[in-house]
């Protein structure tokens, strides 16, 4: 088997391995990698974490809109990770592209501004689109050791999958479309 070298996951899913972390942030997670460098380490953001819902002008107090629509908006809020949780991003669909911060080859794109806010709620805003707090982080090297590990199972980037609103699902999914069942794998390990 030839050795497998990951120099670049930009754009691609990470899929915690089942065995990964049981009580952490991490476990049954999806990370969708927004930068990889073998000198500058890794971030990404987690998209199947869903905190909570809340009202948008609960969130926003700069968004003071007199439109119903914006009052009235309830958001979905997600865990991105442990780092920043007090910075807030929009994972969008790429077709929308104002004011983005970043846009990848995937069709998806980030945005953090309360424009995209306004846009969303008047039906002109992306497509489709996932509100996430925090970020996941790796410095050299650290991503790479977890990866040898067997943490995470890499995987080409699927934005249906990404963007579904079934967030309780979106793990077994991956796993599945990779063609792997989850149900065969055991918290205990074996010896010989």
């Amino acid at each position: 088997m030839e050795d497998q070298t990951f120099n670049n996951l930009s754009g691609k899913v990470l899929i915690a391995s089942p065995y990964t972390l049981y009580s952490d942030v991490f476990h049954k997670s999806l990370i969708y990698i927004l930068s990889h460098t073998p000198d500058g380490g890794a971030s990404g953001l987690i998209v199947n974490h869903l905190m909570s819902r809340m009202p948008l002008k609960s969130l926003f107090h700069s968004v003071n809109d007199t439109d119903p629509n914006i009052n009235n908006m309830i958001l979905s809020i997600y865990l991105g990770g442990p780092i920043e949780l007090e910075k807030g991003f929009f994972l969008h669909s790429d077709e929308y592209d104002k004011n983005l911060l970043f846009k990848s080859q995937n069709n998806i794109a980030i945005s953090s501004n309360t424009d995209i806010l306004k846009d969303i709620a008047a039906g002109v805003g992306p497509k489709h689109s996932l509100f996430i707090v925090g970020y996941t982080a790796w410095k050299a090297g650290q991503l790479e050791l977890e990866l040898e590990n067997n943490f995470w199972i890499v995987s080409e980037c699927n934005p249906e999958l990404i963007f579904s609103e079934a967030n309780d699902q979106k793990w077994h999914v991956a796993l599945k479309n990779l063609g792997i069942d989850d149900a065969h794998f055991s918290a205990k390990l074996g010896h010989c």
